[in-house]
């Protein structure tokens, strides 16, 4: 059962493996490559979804998601430092609790008012 197993996965995997050279320094090399592309790609799509969350424009959409691709690891670094520092919900969740508590403020007030005009 094991060897049936170990076989067929075998055959899946051999016509994979003629684009891997025999030798094992450049199949090193070309195990860096894949892995860098693998990261390069990671890169644009973490940059694309965390642009998405930060900002309505286009235009700095595009710019991201531009830099990282065309500069992978700088970049992606140079995004990170010119990217917003809040997310879009986190902002209208902040305007959301101003809003209240400016609220309670004038609620606070009105009452303090009230109070001042009852005693006099």
């Amino acid at each position: 059962m094991q060897t049936t197993l170990l076989s067929s996965i075998k055959s899946y995997i051999e016509p994979w493996l003629l684009f891997v050279s025999e030798d094992p320094v450049l199949r090193m090399w070309q195990g860096s490559l894949i892995f860098v592309g693998v990261l390069a790609i990671f890169l644009v799509f973490y940059t694309t979804r965390d642009v998405i969350l930060r900002t309505h424009s286009f235009l700095y959409m595009l710019f991201s998601i531009l830099l990282v691709a065309l500069l992978p690891g700088v970049g992606f670094l140079m995004y990170i430092l010119i990217r917003p520092a809040r997310t879009i919900k986190e902002r209208e969740l902040e305007k959301m609790i101003q809003n209240i508590l400016c609220d309670h403020e004038k609620i606070s007030k009105e009452k303090k008012s009230v109070k001042k005009t009852v005693k006099v």
